[in-house]
């Protein structure tokens, strides 16, 4: 990986491009799940937040080209919660998701602890925070047949 991966607050002018990486990223979780995140169901909310322009959405680039979405929200102050962090499937498995999460984590010297949740059925998900740092600390289940494991990162 020789090219600079970037965090970049979104705008609105974002949005089609947005709202298409989610739908090609979480295509397999509808596949699998019978229903994917809102990003997949609902890209519409988005606006609020980008209209808001909070940094609550965030993209990740690549050469000048977007490849991924990111969304944080402050949980209280110290704690921010990472809603989403996908990557257009063209890129991933080539490091990107670690470095955007070390650029994320760098973005918040402020948050002491990061919590976030993803599908316990992916497993390649829960390799990868585990990885980045993250200790599952809970599971929930939104729906019947439907596990998230829950995840807590508390910063040095």
């Amino acid at each position: 990986m020789t090219a600079s991966l970037q965090l970049v607050p979104a705008t609105m002018a974002d949005y089609a491009t947005l709202a298409q990486i989610g739908h090609d990223a979480f295509e397999p979780d509808k596949l699998a799940f019978g229903e994917g995140p809102t990003l997949y169901e609902d890209p519409t909310f988005l606006l609020p937040y980008l209209r808001d322009d909070d940094g609550t959405v965030q993209k990740l680039v690549l050469d000048g080209q977007t490849i991924g979405v990111v969304l944080t929200f402050q949980r209280e102050v110290g704690y921010r919660w990472l809603g989403c962090l996908c990557l257009s499937p063209a890129h991933q498995g080539k490091g990107y998701g670690s470095q955007a999460i070390r650029l994320l984590e760098a973005r918040y010297p402020d948050a002491r602890r990061w919590g976030l949740d993803t599908p316990t059925q992916k497993t390649q998900n829960l390799h990868f925070y585990r990885k980045a740092g993250y200790v599952a600390i809970a599971e929930s289940e939104p729906f019947p047949g439907f596990k998230l494991t829950v995840f807590q990162k508390d910063m040095p």
